[in-house]
């Protein structure tokens, strides 16, 4: 990551009030070994599971509703910010007339970082905290100090700004809440002016659907379809683990490996249907997945779950009874049956 522009300023606001005051830097600030080791913990931070992601309503701006798409289509020309310390000042002052319509919500420090990677250029804003620590002179003495809270982030935003600056379709906006409460996440999504912003989780069980159609659409056996489904289990877990984002065509790429390109392309024509409308590339919430590789039900007196390839071997199912045979219990559930039936 090679960072190109950087600037904290500050917005004083407290709970219960309405009015918020910024504070901004004149300048940018200097790009030395603390703000990198921020950024990097910013990073971090940032790529745990469960963001959102979205595009703009209107990628070049307009005169009504959010205007940071038309601050970047003023300010970053050429991969460049012409005058970035000035493009955030306007982006500061644009987020307080949000922030000031709720009263729960508080100030902060807000975080703006233009960086390049791999020859993309990105865009963080991010809502940083400060709380209280204890701090020891040089004589040792104890003392009360802020700094920044890194535990965890409030609010953030990531924009692939070289995906938005090409027209992409795709959604080139990432961002999270934390455990921000609904109000305060929704004057941060208008501050944005994102559309239809997709959880991970929601993404990812699309995923998980879009894969069972398919296996049923081609008619595959329990076998080989079970099969299947670990190996997109496995590419999604990667890439979870990776913290990168999963393109579907990757996924069409495993099938016309395993099956046949025609095949591959029937994967596509599902995913892009109706009934799907797959993103081309989502991030993949890990819990999600689960029933790729799992079956599950349960209701108040009963729960039953299992690897879905033992279908068909050590459990059977049969559809017109609808009656779930279990051929190898359990060692420990076992004991229990037959210490009862004695």
């Amino acid at each position: 990551m090679s960072i190109s522009n950087l600037i904290v300023h500050e917005i004083q606001k407290h709970e219960g009030e309405r009015k918020a005051i910024l504070i901004a830097r004149p300048n940018e600030n200097p790009v030395d070994g603390q703000a990198e080791a921020l950024s990097a913990q910013v990073t971090n931070l940032f790529n745990r599971s469960g963001m959102n992601t979205g595009r703009f309503v209107n990628p070049q701006g307009s005169e009504e509703g959010a205007q940071l798409p038309a601050l970047l289509f003023k300010h970053f020309k050429n991969d460049t910010f012409v005058d970035f310390a000035s493009f955030t000042k306007e982006c500061a002052a644009e987020y307080l007339k949000y922030l000031e319509q709720v009263e729960e919500a508080e100030g902060g420090l807000l975080w703006f970082n233009h960086y390049e990677l791999h020859d993309t250029h990105f865009l963080y804003i991010v809502m940083l905290k400060r709380k209280k620590g204890i701090g020891l002179g040089a004589d040792l003495s104890l003392s009360q100090i802020e700094q920044i809270e890194m535990e965890k982030l409030h609010m953030s935003l990531r924009i692939n700004l070289t995906a938005w600056q090409a027209g992409d379709e795709g959604r080139y906006i990432s961002f999270r809440f934390g455990r921000a409460p609904k109000s305060e996440s929704e004057y941060f999504t208008q501050f944005i002016g994102c559309d239809e912003p997709k959880v991970a989780a929601k993404e990812t069980r699309k995923l998980v659907d879009l894969t069972s159609a398919f296996c049923q659409s081609e008619g595959l056996p329990s076998k080989q379809a079970n099969e299947f489904k670990k190996v997109v289990s496995e590419h999604c877990q990667a890439k979870a683990q990776d913290r990168e984002p999963l393109a579907i065509k990757d996924i069409a790429s495993q099938v016309e490996s395993r099956f046949s390109i025609e095949q591959a392309n029937k994967f596509l024509e599902i995913a892009d249907s109706d009934s799907f409308k797959m993103e081309k590339e989502i991030f993949v919430e890990k819990a999600a997945l689960k029933k790729l590789t799992r079956l599950s039900g349960s209701s108040r007196a009963l729960t039953i779950s299992f690897d879905s390839d033992l279908l068909g071997e050590s459990v059977v199912f049969d559809a017109d009874s609808g009656t779930l045979t279990i051929k190898e219990l359990p060692k420990s559930l076992l004991k229990q049956l037959q210490s009862m039936s004695n």
